[in-house]
């Protein structure tokens, strides 16, 4: 049984490793210190004897050494990228289940047999739930799971390459 690979972007930008983006949310729940020895370029968590980062290949021994803790803004950039995230990721969910709900609407009013005029209510309730249950179901999946997070994931990417550029720019 193979393992699953996390994808790793190809865009100049080492933020973030897998051990840091763990660190990041431990420290912001509160179950770890933001204090440690961590990557002096994209500050991924390294051991006491690491001479070497695993994730972005910057020797401790560089321009760059290890810090003890990682900046604020590095928080601040994760937290962005999450947010921005889940809000698109909900947003496109959410314009599935409107559409499910409003071709519901409009299967229920638009078919002669099933309109309340018709006496058929038990019958256009059965439909309406099933379009409402499996249409909302899959068009939130589609939308929200699968075109709303490429969409989101480029996008929180996109700003984060700008904050990481203007960071690694300010840090000198």
């Amino acid at each position: 049984m193979s393992q699953e690979q996390r994808y790793r972007p190809d865009d100049d930008c080492p933020l973030y490793s897998e051990t840091l983006e763990e660190h990041i949310v431990a420290y912001t729940r509160g179950t770890v210190p933001n204090h440690g020895r961590f990557c002096g370029n994209c500050y991924t968590p390294l051991s006491p004897d690491t001479a070497k980062c695993p994730h972005c290949g910057t020797l401790t021994d560089s321009a760059l050494p290890p810090v003890e803790e990682i900046p604020s803004e590095i928080i601040a950039m994760l937290r962005e990228q999450r947010q921005t995230e889940s809000t698109i990721v909900n947003s496109f969910a959410y314009a599935g289940f409107i559409i499910a709900i409003a071709a519901a609407l409009a299967l229920i009013l638009g078919v002669p047999y099933l309109r309340p005029e018709s006496g058929n209510l038990i019958v256009a309730t059965i439909v309406f739930t099933l379009v409402l249950l499996i249409g909302g179901r899959t068009l939130a999946a589609i939308l929200g799971g699968y075109y709303g997070d490429h969409y989101a994931y480029a996008r929180a990417r996109r700003r984060l390459r700008e904050r990481w550029a203007s960071w690694v720019a300010s840090r000198g």
